[in-house]
């Protein structure tokens, strides 16, 4: 069961804030090869399992994927113009930046879905509407990694010491799917029953919202056995 979420609500008020509506530019089309939610983006079905993977993960350049990546980036690296592509399950938020050398380009992008933050870590590949748009930051880097010590131009071996066995693989692409059950705490436990509509005892509210549902999807990309782009998923909590 996926969590119910007045917290959606709490994101799109967020994203669509006056100070962010001034800051953002719609772009209606889906050059953006690099994102999970393009329209155009293909992959294998993985099922999903439950085992975890490590928070450290879900953190690069000292920004956690969670509601206030935009907010923690801009304080980090700068601020950045937000782009809006897609609807509904495929509505997409960007922020993007990207490396002051002037060879091969590394870009750091962060993107809030529907439900889901994420951020893509690539090196190379084609030009997209709006990259022009990419702010160029000195903490964009080749040696740029997560906490975990995920980066680009590690071997298959090394990113799966990291991540584990992958859940699908499809030729020189690998795939982790999970989905892993959370004990909500106090204040998302009386958040979720406040906002829920029909008034519930305290056993048919715990029962409901007592535990939740977080999904979590990386998809790493290697050119001559190197890893070139990296794509980190989750629900934001």
């Amino acid at each position: 069961m996926r969590r119910t979420l007045p917290i959606s609500l709490l994101l799109i008020c967020a994203l669509l804030s006056p100070a962010s509506r001034a800051q953002s530019t719609r772009l209606n089309d889906h050059s953006d090869w690099w994102s999970i939610l393009n329209e155009e983006s293909h992959g294998p079905e993985v099922k999903r399992n439950s085992k975890p993977i490590d928070d450290a993960n879900f953190q690069i350049a000292g920004v956690a994927i969670g509601e206030r990546q935009f907010e923690q980036l801009g304080a980090k690296l700068g601020k950045a113009k937000e782009v809006e592509r897609g609807d509904a399950s495929t509505g997409r938020h960007q922020v993007c930046y990207q490396s002051v050398e002037a060879t091969e380009k590394v870009h750091l992008i962060f993107e809030f879905g529907e439900v889901e933050g994420t951020f893509y870590l690539f090196s190379g590949g084609q030009n997209w509407r709006g990259n022009e748009l990419c702010v160029k930051s000195k903490a964009v880097s080749t040696g740029l990694s997560t906490s975990s010590g995920l980066k680009l131009g590690l071997g298959r071996p090394e990113v799966e010491a990291i991540l584990g066995p992958p859940d699908a693989v499809k030729s020189d692409r690998v795939f982790y799917s999970r989905e892993v059950r959370h004990k909500a705490t106090r204040s998302e436990f009386e958040e979720q029953r406040k906002e829920y509509p029909e008034k519930l005892t305290d056993d048919e509210a715990h029962r409901k919202f007592a535990f939740f549902d977080v999904g979590a999807f990386i998809e790493a990309r290697f050119v001559n056995s190197k890893l070139n782009y990296l794509a980190v998923s989750r629900d934001v909590e």
